[in-house]
């Protein structure tokens, strides 16, 4: 729900820290690693899995807004 409603609002760089955002990453790769070594369930593996995509997205999502705010914000300085 986080991700359609910053796509609604076009927000998410003011929300978010990029810090932030790579430390959540980091903590759920390192779920998805230690899943995989230690031959968790699938449903386990899996869910790790989910979890590294929505934050790749969520990363993503932060870097498109956070250049479209700035071309928003250099145009609206130029005029």
């Amino acid at each position: 729900s986080q991700i359609y409603i910053a796509c609604q609002n076009g927000r998410v760089d003011q929300a978010l820290s990029l810090g932030f955002l790579l430390c959540w990453i980091a903590g759920d790769l390192t779920n998805f690693v230690g899943c995989y070594l230690t031959n968790q369930l699938p449903i386990q593996i899996v869910t790790a899995i989910f979890y590294v995509n929505m934050d790749i997205i969520m990363i993503s999502q932060f870097v498109y807004y956070k250049l479209k705010n700035q071309k928003m914000t250099k145009c609206k300085v130029f005029q």
